[in-house]
């Protein structure tokens, strides 16, 4: 019939309508069904306590280092006015005893999830509970925009203008610099997980590092007033500490090549010091008695030293008178005795000196013959 065609034009149509309606309504429902009714196997249930959980609602993420664990169940505030999270955790989930919970915003503007800081004990069984010691409320949006407007409030336009201009100015052609410095916050949090023992560490030694410093205040204000001090004595003798430094440098140069040129010799020569400490070791004995007797002498020789009529200091001498006979003379006439032989310079750093060549005797039971 000419006029039956639109009208099955137009059932047909329909009938793809409510067919897509109810393919998308089965879908839904089945998502529905299996995310908030059918939620299959869950893991052990937890509780937590708050002093404030605004705007935390059930069914939002439980998350573990950044990673979902499970979902919030009911919020309740109990008889003591403390808030009771009930935390559903997934299978095979545990958190462990002395774990932390803080309400925390995906973003500035997100919604709240709770995140577990785990602890370092046992796992936590089924029904236990996170103390309020042990939880941080989600921060208060509110407050911190109070807070911000009266900081702006608190500066004069003009000087926030001139800030605004100078801030502009200083940005100005610095995208790609900006660009890295967004790339590196994003590694920021990821660097920070990698140090958190580290950083937990010092915020638990934190207290007792300050309370060491104010206990010894008065030493450290000393010690600043003491280091401005030297600041200033730097700051005076800046050229004099110049030129150290480059006389210094000559020094230490002409002290290298000395030693460089000369080391079997200083080498020797320290060698023999310690032979000659060695001996006065062996004999400090007969040092120390002489030392202690020799005050006989200096006292004779003292007595002997008058002040004369002019003022001046003479010293008396006995005067002995011609003795007859004469005494005698050695015969025949000795020579004074030569000196030993010096033998050469021998170290681990080379040969040095060599022996004396001159007229010397023979060292005694030394093996060495004099020439």
């Amino acid at each position: 019939m000419p006029g039956g065609w639109p009208l099955m034009q137009h059932t047909h149509r329909v009938a793809v309508n409510v067919v897509t309606f109810l393919i998308v309504s089965v879908f839904l429902a089945y998502l529905g069904a299996t995310n908030l009714v059918f939620t299959g196997d869950r893991g052990a249930t937890l509780h937590a306590q708050f002093t404030d959980a605004s705007g935390l609602l059930p069914r939002n993420d439980v998350t573990m280092q950044g990673v979902p664990v499970g979902a919030v169940g009911e919020v309740e505030l109990n008889e003591e006015g403390v808030v009771d999270v009930e935390i559903l955790l997934d299978a095979d989930v545990e958190v462990p005893e002395g774990s932390v919970a803080e309400i925390v915003r995906r973003s500035p503007i997100g919604e709240l999830t709770m995140e577990l800081s785990p602890g370092s004990g046992e796992p936590l069984p089924n029904g236990a509970t996170i103390e309020v010691e042990d939880t941080l409320p989600p921060p208060d949006v509110s407050r911190t925009l109070e807070t911000l407007a009266d900081l702006l409030h608190a500066v004069p336009a003009e000087n926030l203008d001139t800030v605004v201009s100078e801030l502009s100015q200083a940005l100005d052609g610095r995208g790609a610099d900006l660009a890295r410095l967004t790339e590196a916050g994003v590694d920021l949090p990821e660097r920070l997980l990698e140090i958190e023992t580290e950083l937990r560490a010092l915020i638990e030694t934190g207290p007792e590092l300050t309370g060491v410093l104010a206990e010894n205040a008065d030493v450290l204000a000393d010690d600043v007033t003491q280091t401005a001090e030297l600041a200033d004595l730097l700051r005076d003798e800046r050229y004099d500490i110049i030129s150290l430094n480059r006389n210094g440098a000559d020094f230490a140069t002409t002290a290298g090549r000395l030693l460089a040129r000369d080391k079997a010799n200083l080498s020797c020569l320290v060698s023999d010091f310690a032979a000659v400490n060695a001996e006065i070791a062996a004999h400090r004995q007969d040092l120390a008695d002489t030392l202690d007797k020799n005050h006989y002498f200096f006292g004779a020789v003292e007595q002997a030293v008058r002040v004369g009529l002019d003022e001046g200091t003479w010293f008396r001498v006995q005067l002995l008178p011609h003795q007859e006979p004469a005494g005698a003379s050695y015969a025949p006439h000795r020579d004074p005795p030569l000196v030993y032989p010096a033998r050469g310079c021998s170290s681990p750093f080379g040969t040095g000196v060599g022996p004396d060549r001159g007229t010397v005797m023979t060292v005694p039971d030394s093996g060495v013959a004099g020439r």
